[in-house]
């Protein structure tokens, strides 16, 4: 199974080899079965038979090795797409708080603003911070 936290470059290349051994495996198929329409090279006589025992079992192999791959592949495929949707999530997701704190700075100048205007405020607030602290008598 693909992890969340591998690239999708790396999921690209996996697909992409499996694919490539996809063809491979049709192409060796298509070999096996007589090379299609190109061949120059006659096929067995049918009086041989210990040549054409292990030729079935040879196409049922890669037959089943195909489905395999095709399987594999299938399953790289819903995985990439699970990545993907995971991937689209998170970025609506940081959008949205990207927003949010849009908001927030938006709402902490206006207050800021608001407090600079407060006549004598900022002579108020300074006085205050050079009192001493008031003593309790416990």
């Amino acid at each position: 199974m693909i992890e969340a936290s591998k690239s999708p470059h790396l999921a690209r290349r996996q697909i992409l080899l499996i694919a490539g051994a996809l063809v491979l495996v049709a192409g060796g198929i298509a070999v096996l079965r007589g090379g299609g329409a190109n061949s120059t090279t006659p096929a067995p006589a049918p009086a041989v038979a210990v040549t054409a025992a292990p030729r079935p079992q040879i196409s049922d192999d890669l037959i089943e090795a195909t489905r395999a791959l095709g399987t594999t592949q299938q399953q790289a495929v819903d995985q990439l797409q699970v990545v993907q949707d995971l991937l689209a999530n998170q970025r609506a997701e940081t959008k949205r708080l990207s927003t949010e704190i849009e908001a927030l700075n938006a709402k902490l100048s206006a207050l800021q603003e608001a407090v600079a205007n407060i006549p004598g405020a900022a002579g108020a607030s300074a006085q205050q911070s050079k009192a001493p602290p008031a003593k309790t008598g416990r």
